[in-house]
């Protein structure tokens, strides 16, 4: 017979989502450093002492908000890559997707303004790669396949290729909204030609 989750494990884990969910609000409209464990709890309906019985701290709760929402947009990347027809058409459905997503505060704030401060540049590095390297890595791999690169792509260009969108994430994260619109076009404008430059040249 399957296993049934204990009610205990129940409610630590809705314990848990339930302060994830108060910190994302928070974290994504005032940001890390404007953002205390005290109004985590407040804004959860918890105690201060329920926060530090799940997270060590502030950093290591931004860490699990951090992750959930590269998780929920990596899974919104991954149905515009699958829906689209070929690969060509899909990394841009994809990048399109996560220029979108980076206009959102619950992502461009959290994951590309505030990541580098909360987490320290080393580790937000690491966490991008954890997240960023192996999709882009597939799309690169899928986009030889089809002959849209003049070369199989190297193990180097996914770690250039997350530099790039994480470089746009940091730029439209930090940017006012009245901003987003022209960025996020000129930006797509400009992946599509760096797309271009990597094709197989016409014979």
């Amino acid at each position: 017979m399957p296993r049934t989750t204990s009610p205990r494990a129940e409610a630590t884990a809705a314990t848990r989502a339930g302060l994830v969910e108060a910190a994302t609000t928070l974290f994504a409209e005032r940001g890390f450093v404007a953002t205390s464990i005290d109004d985590v709890a407040a804004v959860a309906g918890m105690t201060k002492g329920a926060v530090y019985h799940h997270f060590a701290g502030k950093a290591a709760l931004f860490e699990a908000v951090f992750s959930a929402r590269e998780a929920e947009v990596h899974a919104r990347l991954g149905a515009a890559l699958d829906g689209a027809p070929d690969y060509r058409s899909g990394a841009r459905a994809a990048l399109t997707t996560f220029l979108e997503a980076c206009t959102e505060p619950a992502y461009g704030h959290i994951v590309f303004r505030d990541g580098p401060l909360a987490l320290g540049w080393e580790r937000w590095r690491e966490c991008e790669i954890d997240y960023g390297y192996a999709f882009i890595a597939r799309v690169l791999d899928g986009l030889a396949r089809e002959g849209h690169l003049a070369r199989p792509p190297g193990l180097s260009h996914p770690t250039v290729v997350l530099g790039m969108l994480s470089s746009a994430g940091q730029l439209l994260g930090g940017a006012p909204p009245e901003q987003h619109d022209r960025l996020r076009g000129e930006l797509l404008e400009f992946f599509d030609q760096v797309l271009a430059g990597l094709a197989v040249a016409p014979r």
